[in-house]
């Protein structure tokens, strides 16, 4: 019994970081969006991120890289450095981490210029070991 309400608790700060780590990526667009287009916006989000990946955003989450794919979408490549797919509910995880970014996207206002230029943003997270975790599509159809 115990054990089940260690990993609820691990699972619930797992979330949490993970939210704040949505937040704390959705910021930067704001910034760039000010001044300059779309286009390039997101292009240099890109180069100064991966200039500065890896990156610890917390004491549980890395982000690895960033990434401009074909038809308007950027990925996030995030590795959380203390779970290891084999000892995380994955599914009640990715549920949670889907919620908050969907309402996320819908009302802060650092993703306007995503919302504003149709982008597409891809969030993949993967464990210590390289293992995918899960990925999180948000499509300009969500916001």
């Amino acid at each position: 019994m115990e054990k089940k309400q260690a990993k609820k608790k691990l699972l619930i700060r797992k979330v949490l970081k993970i939210i704040m780590i949505v937040a704390l990526v959705s910021v930067i667009p704001y910034y760039y969006s000010r001044n300059k287009s779309v286009g390039k916006e997101l292009t240099a989000l890109v180069t100064n991120y991966n200039n500065a990946c890896p990156m610890m955003i917390s004491n549980d989450i890395r982000m690895e890289s960033v990434n401009t794919l074909p038809d308007n979408t950027i990925q996030y490549d995030f590795v959380l450095v203390r779970v290891q797919k084999e000892n995380i509910d994955v599914e009640a995880l990715k549920k949670s981490v889907e919620k908050e970014i969907l309402v996320s996207s819908k009302t802060n206002p650092s993703l306007e210029a995503f919302r504003d230029n149709g982008s597409t943003v891809i969030y993949h997270y993967m464990d210590i070991n390289g293992k995918n975790l899960f990925i999180v599509t948000l499509t300009p159809e969500m916001y």
